[in-house]
């Protein structure tokens, strides 16, 4: 049975997206397993990725340039701090995306643990920047061939950070359709939507001829939590995110403490029933016209 949240007016998550069943499905864990883990050329690109990765988060100057470069180019109106990117990062991940991706995952009958463990063996620096500011170029497409998205226009913007970035992205997302990408079996085996390779890239030449598109509407009820949708609306593209983030008055001290509870919720708390972490994002720092778009108030009770 799926949740209430996975369902809208009797669809699926999934359909209402107009996500298909993935090929994969059915196929043995162990086969699953092998798809992902890869041989020599693919296991140096991960751990090229994840040394870069480690770069970024040792070189906060890196990560400020590829800000300032998208403030450049029109797509963000601030720049904010490290502390206030990484607290911001914690909201959209841990509040939005991972509740979201656990229903759609339920729409779609994917095992929650298995499937996130195999994503992690197919490109750990995939999984361990929860904003993208700090991943490689190429880290980036990877994460955006093996993930659906319902729009991938926030992680094409990121790309325009990275000189050629969007370029790249065309060219592999050309490559798994081709058959020919160096992680063809990986990216095959992840995917989470049996049609998503396929339109890709319609969407990346869209966003080639007018990078500064607006993102794509919400589904009306996509989901029933009036707070969910509202951080999924605020996230749903780099100006949102940065918006958001430049909002917080926090520093570094509070984004440690935000991560250590954030992996204390994911693990232990998990474990136990018990979540110190915040269930919904902050409305103060989310824009105006949006909570009031889904009805939200300071008054409004978080989700239970």
């Amino acid at each position: 049975m799926q949740s209430a949240g996975a369902m809208v007016d009797g669809r699926s998550m999934a359909a209402t997206q107009g996500a298909m069943p993935p090929a994969w499905l059915g196929r043995s864990r162990w086969r699953l397993l092998r798809d992902v883990i890869g041989g020599f050329r693919q296991n140096w690109d991960k751990l090229v990725q994840l040394l870069s990765l480690l770069v970024a988060y040792l070189r906060p100057r890196l990560v400020r340039r590829r800000l300032e470069r998208l403030r450049a180019l029109g797509h963000t109106e601030a720049t904010p701090t490290i502390a206030q990117l990484l607290v911001a990062g914690r909201d959209q991940m841990m509040v939005s995306a991972a509740e979201e991706t656990r229903m759609f995952y339920r729409s779609q009958g994917i095992p929650w643990v298995f499937h996130n463990l195999r994503r992690f063996l197919s490109g750990p620096a995939t999984m361990l920047d929860p904003i993208g500011f700090f991943a490689p170029r190429d880290a980036i497409v990877h994460h955006v061939l093996q993930t659906f998205h319902r729009h991938p226009l926030y992680d094409l913007v990121l790309l325009r950070a990275h000189e050629g970035g969007v370029e790249a992205m065309a060219a592999q997302a050309r490559q798994i359709n081709e058959g020919t990408h160096p992680h063809q079996r990986a990216l095959a085996s992840l995917i989470e939507d049996g049609a998503y390779h396929e339109r890709l890239p319609r969407d990346i030449a869209a966003f080639q001829a007018h990078p500064h598109e607006p993102a794509r509407p919400i589904p009306a009820r996509l989901v029933d939590e009036a707070d969910l949708m509202l951080a999924m609306d605020q996230f749903k593209d780099i100006a949102g995110f940065v918006r958001y983030a430049s909002r917080l008055r926090v520093g570094m001290g509070a984004a440690i403490g935000a991560w250590l509870v954030a992996g204390f919720d994911e693990t232990l708390g998990g474990v136990i029933g018990r979540k110190l972490g915040p269930r919904r994002v902050r409305l103060d720092a989310c824009d105006p016209e949006l909570v009031a778009r889904h009805g939200l108030t300071a008054w409004t009770f978080p989700r239970t």
